[in-house]
């Protein structure tokens, strides 16, 4: 089973801890009072201040991903039960919907656009999530019309979680190597037609 590796753009978060060890109340420092009641300059030397430091942390939106394909679930249609280690190690897209969202039915037409151009071997599949109720699922695949593509109901959040997706809509898309690269709203279906034909090559 191969280990996923989501890449894409990461957020520097920076941490500015400086520290004044040792000062007292009225402003002056321990060195200070040291000084002052005669201690010897090897206790000053011992009396060293720390320096100011910086701590850096990367955090990525896109955070690894580790056996996020092990999971079953039933499609929306509720006609199978889906296998997610059937499409790992493949290229494929994952849209990440809910059936009461608005920009995902508008996002729709774009799936459907782009599957019409996806090179041979990647696919489209729709992890349908942030409900319960399966049958709005349903609904909502009837009313965009893409009931061509496999679509998974997520009903405890389960896959949503192991891909790192909290908010919809979002598409990820994977090559078959385990490289993965998360869009947000707003992505067109030529985006999603170059990111595949990227996958396809690699």
């Amino acid at each position: 089973m191969r280990r996923a590796t989501m890449v894409g753009a990461t957020i520097g978060v920076l941490a500015l801890a400086g520290c004044a060890a040792g000062e007292t109340e009225g402003g002056s420092t321990a060195a200070d009072e040291a000084a002052t009641s005669g201690a010897t300059a090897e206790a000053m030397d011992a009396m060293e201040t720390p320096e100011p430091h910086v701590t850096l942390t990367t955090q990525s939106p896109e955070p690894e991903v580790d056996n996020a394909f092990a999971f079953t679930a039933p499609t929306v249609m509720g006609d199978a039960t889906f296998d997610g280690l059937t499409i790992d190690d493949t290229d494929v897209i994952l849209w990440f919907w809910a059936p009461w969202c608005p920009t995902c039915v508008a996002e729709a037409p774009v799936l459907l656009d782009a599957a019409d151009r996806l090179p041979a071997g990647v696919e489209i599949v729709g992890i349908a999530g942030l409900s319960g109720d399966q049958s709005f699922m349903q609904e909502f695949v009837e009313m965009t019309g893409t009931e061509t593509f496999t679509h998974v109901a997520d009903l405890d959040g389960t896959i949503w979680r192991g891909f790192d997706v909290s908010t919809q809509a979002t598409i990820v898309v994977v090559d078959d190597s385990g490289d993965a690269y998360t869009l947000g709203a707003g992505t067109t279906a030529d985006d999603l037609v170059e990111y595949a034909e990227k996958i396809a090559a690699a």
